[in-house]
């Protein structure tokens, strides 16, 4: 059964198990309703509360701005991103939502009731948001892993040195396909990279994802076939968008999601990672880029194993990482994840297990060194 035969299977069967959850108007709302994450944002009142103050820097240059250190976490105010950083940054005082960024990296903050909800193109994103004195801090996890930046922290000085990651000089635009009639919402994303070195590379990966497309596309007219003529309160809904995860020493990484509904309790949702070598075109696997520890399915499996079983929505069935298990990679990192109901309830959202490169390779010995 491919992906997208799956996902309508599971779909049906939701609607059969699930009669207690809300409807939800788009698949968006569906999507928002499985995200695993905090989406509040405390008004932080005590001094105690707030943390401490850290300075922010620019490739080396002082910017006169604050950040916070607060449990552990690093934040930035939005003053940081739009005026140090020049990061195009808009806010519509009518919808109270603020955009940051453009294209496949738009950060989007809808700000309603003491609480945000944070989406990057389509996404929504795991992390807390502070509303400090009125100013808005967002964590520079989120400027790392999204916005093409990266850091150095200098800890006696409480200095946080932020400079541009050094990603490969690709392009990456956006092409959709969009269908609106009584029947059916379509609304679907999918990226075409350029300036590429390798042409021959490049039209590999566009034609797959182009591919994925049309796959899609055919999957929605299957369904709405299988549907027929049946009274449609509300149109059918399918939607696609992809996050661009990480981008540099030779390899592309994204995350897919792809939502419907058609009728019943909620939407469904199937996400899938893909992973490429920009020298050849080829989709990568986990044995591609971990292949200089052959025990390294026997440590993922013993770490998953313990959390998955820790977790107290825990269906089990978890045997270990089946052939060609779904991920995708941040920097510095690996992330494992599962699908709606493979392993948690739909509630629980797709869980996710972040495994560092130094945890599951020799030292000295790097995933990418094929591919640079």
């Amino acid at each position: 059964m491919n992906k997208l035969m799956r996902l309508g299977a599971v779909g049906v069967a939701t609607g059969l198990l699930c009669s207690a959850i809300l409807l939800p108007v788009s698949p968006g709302q569906a999507a928002a309703d499985v995200r695993q994450g905090n989406f509040n944002a405390a008004v932080v009142k005590s001094k105690s509360a707030v943390g401490d103050a850290i300075n922010l820097k620019v490739n080396g240059e002082n910017t006169g701005l604050k950040g916070l250190l607060l449990n552990g976490k690093t934040l930035v105010p939005v003053a940081f991103l739009r005026d140090a950083l020049k990061i195009p940054t808009n806010y519509d005082s009518k919808t109270k939502t603020w955009k940051i960024g453009q294209g496949y990296r738009q950060l989007t903050m809808m700000v309603a009731g003491g609480s945000v909800e944070p989406v990057i193109n389509g996404f929504y994103i795991d992390g807390e948001v502070k509303l400090i004195n009125g100013k808005i801090y967002i964590p520079f996890q989120w400027v790392k892993d999204y916005l093409g930046y990266d850091a150095v922290w200098n800890k006696g000085a409480k200095q946080l040195n932020v400079i541009k990651s050094r990603e490969n000089k690709i392009t990456v635009t956006t092409s959709s396909y969009d269908k609106e009639s009584k029947r059916v919402s379509v609304h679907l994303q999918y990226p075409q990279l350029g300036g590429m070195g390798d042409a021959k590379a490049e039209k590999a990966i566009n034609t797959f994802f182009e591919k994925q497309m049309e796959d899609h596309k055919g999957h929605i007219d299957e369904v709405m076939k299988d549907l027929g003529d049946q009274n449609i309160t509300n149109p059918n809904s399918f939607e696609s968008s992809y996050l661009v995860t990480y981008n540099q020493n030779g390899v592309l990484s994204l995350l897919f999601q792809y939502t419907e509904y058609t009728g019943g309790a909620h939407g469904m949702s199937y996400r899938t990672g893909y992973t490429f070598s920009l020298k050849d075109g080829k989709l990568l696997e986990l044995k591609d880029l971990l292949g200089a520890n052959k025990d390294y399915e026997k440590r993922m499996n013993a770490r998953l194993s313990k959390e998955l079983k820790a977790d107290p929505g825990y269906m089990g069935g978890f045997e270990g990482l089946k052939d060609n298990p779904d991920f995708y990679l941040l920097p510095g990192r690996v992330q494992i994840f599962f699908q709606l109901y493979e392993y948690t309830p739909y509630a629980a959202g797709f869980p996710e297990f972040s495994f560092a490169w130094n945890e599951l390779l020799p030292k000295g010995s790097s995933p990418f060194a094929s591919f640079k």
